[in-house]
């Protein structure tokens, strides 16, 4: 679902903007920015590619009606 996928980049980008704040007590820095923009940038890449495999397993009523007519 896109839902799943939307809300999970709003908490991923969050945390990394928001964790980049906090440890540098307020302040922007480029270099943690950036670490953390990337390690959620990955963390949402595997998710999708998770879920996709899921979604693309699940039994969907299109499916069912193919597989039980």
């Amino acid at each position: 679902m896109i839902r799943r996928r939307i809300f999970a980049a709003i908490l991923l980008y969050g945390f990394a903007v928001g964790s980049a704040l906090f440890w540098n007590r307020g302040e922007f820095d480029w270099l943690t920015f950036g670490v953390n923009i990337v390690a959620a940038s990955l963390g949402l890449i595997v998710l999708h590619f998770r879920w996709r495999i899921k979604e693309r397993r699940a039994f969907t009523p299109k499916r069912a009606k193919d597989v039980f007519s």
